[in-house]
């Protein structure tokens, strides 16, 4: 679905299907026209362009199927290279291209490089498909359907002392969570956040039991990368894992 790029100019290789949306990160405040000649050709190729964060869709299947895109370009004697990137909200590359202006004006060459660059997906087949769009590298539960209350409900019969419950993080981002048992496992689900690519019900982390209070974990940061671990529920019910640190809120243990 996503394609490593192995050459600067792969185009033929690159697949934009899975995403509808642009997110257009100004370098230069719209200098020379720039801003309005990349959003003309992307919304001629039937994307949807925004130009602020705020305009990004809301809803989990609209941010993955949004790529932000940011460009560069260096003006200089004999040519001047304009590249732009297309990311998507995983963090990965889904295409770049770049193309160079050489003539005896900077605003023309940056603006030759520029529509060069652009030609190359301009030439690409496109037509969103929602079942190309990324899906999260986190597991799915039937878990994830449950409301706070539910969540809650459910928690009140378990064992104060042991791991599940709801936690609440001791730094970085703000996360509230609710450890819940699902077989053999114990996920750690979103009840709330700050974070903009994290929902409801969303895995946080996977426990397994190894023995007494120690577990095996998978946990996964904000920008999804996975932290394998051995960690241990203290006794005043803190969880610390890597360089985050939760404490248990709910119920309350001895």
């Amino acid at each position: 679905m996503l394609c490593m790029l192995g050459m600067a100019f792969g185009a033929k290789a690159q697949v934009l299907d899975g995403y509808n949306t642009i997110y257009l990160k100004s370098h230069t405040n719209n200098q020379w026209g720039i801003d309005d000649r990349i959003r003309e050709a992307f919304t001629g190729k039937g994307f949807n362009v925004v130009m602020s964060e705020g305009e990004i869709p809301k809803d989990r299947q609209g941010r993955l199927a949004t790529l932000r895109l940011t460009y560069s370009f260096e003006v200089r004697y004999g040519g001047t290279p304009f590249h732009y990137d297309l990311v998507n909200m995983l963090g990965e590359k889904v295409f770049e291209a770049e193309g160079v202006g050489n003539t005896m004006s900077a605003r023309s060459d940056v603006n030759r490089g520029c529509r060069r660059a652009l030609n190359k997906m301009e030439e690409m087949p496109y037509s969103y498909d929602s079942s190309k769009t990324p899906k999260l590298p986190t597991p799915e539960t039937r878990l994830s359907s449950l409301t706070d209350e539910q969540m809650t409900d459910t928690l009140k019969s378990v064992d104060a002392n042991g791991i599940e419950g709801i936690y609440r993080n001791m730094n970085e981002a703000y996360y509230k969570l609710a450890v819940l048992r699902d077989g053999e496992k114990y996920l750690a689900l979103v009840m709330d956040t700050d974070q903009k690519n994290w929902y409801h019900g969303d895995v946080k982390a996977v426990f397994e039991l190894l023995r007494g209070d120690y577990y095996n974990v998978k946990y996964f940061k904000k920008d999804y990368q996975k932290v394998e671990s051995v960690i241990q529920i203290t006794a005043d019910g803190i969880l610390k894992i890597g360089d985050f640190s939760y404490i248990k809120v709910f119920p309350s243990g001895k």
